[in-house]
């Protein structure tokens, strides 16, 4: 069973904002000490229209049977200032979230595939994303997928 997954719109930006408090709650349950609540809205309608308006940059969204139940936003990285490093064209997964009512459904599967074949559209040779430690099963599933780790980042307060 296939989920379908298109790009997103500003009338999708309630459904979008429900998922991505989903996602801020989940990172301050488990890390207070780096998350912290804020006022208004889970992501800024501005922030949304500028991620939909590109170029580089886009929201997926996957639609089950009660409306948008995933997003993936994709954001393209500038290229590195580093003249030893090998050119490459990188899309950073920034976020992806499925409604926990939907997970187990392949619903993020979904979403994943469509992120590398809208990273592929856009001439990209990578497609990275960022895990924290404490997320084991968003590693696991991306491994399965087929990433792999490049860079591990330790963190010492000050």
């Amino acid at each position: 069973m296939s989920i379908p997954v298109r790009p997103a719109t500003l009338g999708d930006y309630p459904a979008l904002c429900v998922l991505f408090e989903t996602l801020d709650e989940f990172h301050r349950q488990v890390r207070p000490d780096f998350f912290r609540p804020f006022e208004g809205a889970a992501r800024t309608w501005a922030q949304v229209g500028q991620w939909l308006a590109g170029p580089g940059t886009t929201v997926l969204v996957a639609e089950g049977e009660v409306g948008v139940v995933g997003l993936a936003v994709l954001l393209t990285r500038p290229p590195a200032a580093f003249a030893g490093a090998v050119p490459r064209k990188v899309i950073e997964l920034d976020n992806l979230v499925v409604r926990a009512d939907q997970r187990g459904r392949k619903v993020g599967k979904c979403l994943l595939a469509a992120t590398m074949d809208w990273s592929r559209e856009q001439g990209a040779t990578h497609v990275e994303v960022a895990v924290h430690a404490f997320n084991r099963d968003a590693r696991r599933f991306y491994e399965r997928f087929g990433f792999s780790a490049s860079i591990e980042r330790l963190v010492l307060a000050a």
